[in-house]
């Protein structure tokens, strides 16, 4: 078995959906994480300068999304054909989608316009996104199961990494019932409920 080692900050960020699914598949991994501090020694050595970082048996994968796509093929959590997968990838695009609106309020400096932004964040972006979500859940099981055949995807882990991140620092609509369940059955997924009982207290 290989062994891995994912490089972060002491924050869930961009590493937290890759925590998720080692957890998923009950896969023991070194979680190092680094202090800004830290970091900056650290910094020339990994590859592109940026985290996460995962090493696999010392080699180097930078990029999260290369990282979590790996994870997903590695678990069996990308889909098991072709359809599948592609599946999988369209909800991935729409969540990057959806992110880069939240990047934009949370980065923000001039305060009035973040105001703006988060006005329109909780009243538009979000509901259309959840609605989004439901619609391609329905596709699947009329949207009782996952949005990929009958097991967790990464679809379903990164979906509901993206909705707790967000919880924490915007108000989020009601969740539209098919997403609602779908939530509850990643959360209380066995593997993934242990994890998060023992999950520190992480910044976003």
């Amino acid at each position: 078995m290989p062994a891995y080692k994912l490089m972060y900050f002491e924050a869930k960020g961009r590493a937290e959906v890759i925590r998720l699914s080692f957890a998923a598949a009950g896969q023991s991994f070194e979680d190092k994480r680094y202090s800004i501090e830290e970091w900056y020694k650290v910094k020339p050595a990994i590859p592109q300068h940026q985290l996460p970082c995962l090493q696999v048996d010392g080699r180097f994968i930078p990029q999260s999304g290369a990282i979590m796509r790996y994870i997903a093929r590695e678990f069996g959590f990308y889909g098991d054909n072709n359809n599948e997968n592609t599946r999988v990838d369209v909800i991935l695009g729409a969540s990057d989608d959806f992110l880069k609106n939240v990047m934009s309020w949370y980065y923000k400096k001039d305060e009035t316009k973040k105001e703006e932004i988060k006005k329109d964040l909780e009243e538009t972006k979000l509901p259309q996104f959840f609605s989004l979500l439901e619609s391609i859940l329905k596709e699947n099981d009329g949207g009782d199961g996952y949005f990929v055949g009958k097991k967790i995807s990464l679809a379903d882990i990164l979906i509901y990494d993206i909705t707790d991140q967000t919880s924490s620092i915007a108000k989020l609509p009601a969740f539209p019932p098919k997403l609602a369940g779908l939530i509850d059955r990643v959360k209380n997924n066995s593997k993934i409920k242990e994890y998060l009982a023992k999950r520190e207290k992480l910044s976003q």
